[in-house]
């Protein structure tokens, strides 16, 4: 090997070092899926001469592959063949754990405009774990050599480490969406609890007040208005007065049944401070007819 070819391989190496070095720096950067994938593949571009590539990244919930990213169309072969993971050579590769090199395909006439005639999937793996496949494609038979393999190859596998990163923040971003909607489901159920509690201790109140406060005002009214009738033609000044004792009694009554008919209690002011009191609706309460004897 003469010193020019040397030098030529020596920089292709640097060069290949580099792209591989850049591929590791976006595991560090990763932020949208999509955009970490597409970057990925450009900077693959670098590595190896491609006119179509896919990526594949294989979700274990439905046991099948799932394209994310793709330059030009999502290249794959024998498409109408099914294998477990789902189809064409990626499912095959996927199940299989191990990459195919079809340095040049043979065709016959083909109906689609630019056939692929050089073809590499590689599995994306995390240890024996599948993440995913990564396929190629270029028109001219012969593009992809054993050297694009052991380099994609190696890419590959940073990019396994990329793709579970960005699942894995994926589903901490996830998880944590769901706690935060729990606490918020929670700090709901907590306040509709107290209210509850609020409206029982209300209810509460006002069983109490109706009873220890309706008893004694039942004998005051019956006796204010026996007094009325014993003091008929008397004093017209006395009668006004008892008049009004049963008139304000019998609003206090109604206002003891107002409160057995608060459902959802409005507080307003009371007094300057924060002091507050439950708004009854006062328009609605009678305010009492004159009993008084002609």
């Amino acid at each position: 090997m003469n010193a020019t070819l040397k030098s030529s391989v020596e920089r292709k190496k640097q060069d290949e070092l580099e792209i591989l070095f850049k591929i590791g720096q976006v595991i560090q950067s990763c932020t949208r899926p999509e955009d970490t994938y597409n970057s990925v593949l450009k900077l693959l571009e670098q590595l190896a001469d491609f006119e179509f590539a896919a990526l594949f990244i294989y979700d274990e919930q439905l046991m099948k592959l799932k394209l994310v990213a793709s330059k030009g169309h999502a290249v794959d072969l024998i498409q109408p063949v099914s294998f477990d993971m789902g189809n064409g050579l990626s499912a095959w590769v996927a199940k299989q754990k191990r990459p195919i090199l079809l340095s040049e395909i043979h065709r016959g006439k083909s109906m689609v405009k630019a056939p692929v005639r050089s073809f590499l999937s590689i599995p994306l793996l995390l240890a024996d774990r599948l993440i995913g496949v990564l396929n190629f494609g270029h028109t001219t038979a012969g593009t992809f050599t054993r050297h694009n393999l052991q380099v994609l190859s190696i890419a590959a596998g940073q990019l396994s480490v990329i793709i579970e990163r960005t699942l894995y923040f994926n589903q901490l971003e996830e998880t944590n969406s769901k706690l935060e909607e729990k606490n918020r489901q929670l700090e709901t159920a907590q306040k509709a609890l107290l209210e509850q509690e609020r409206l029982a201790a209300i209810g509460e109140v006002a069983v109490t007040v109706n009873h220890e406060i309706n008893n004694p005002l039942t004998v005051i009214i019956g006796n204010a208005e026996l007094l009325v009738k014993d003091l008929a033609g008397t004093d017209k000044k006395i009668l006004r007065k008892v008049n009004h004792i049963i008139i304000e009694s019998k609003r206090i009554a109604e206002i003891t049944k107002a409160l057995r008919r608060i459902n959802s209690p409005v507080s307003e002011d009371y007094l300057p401070g924060g002091h507050k009191m439950i708004s009854l609706d006062k328009h609605k309460l009678p305010q009492g007819k004159s009993v008084m004897a002609s």
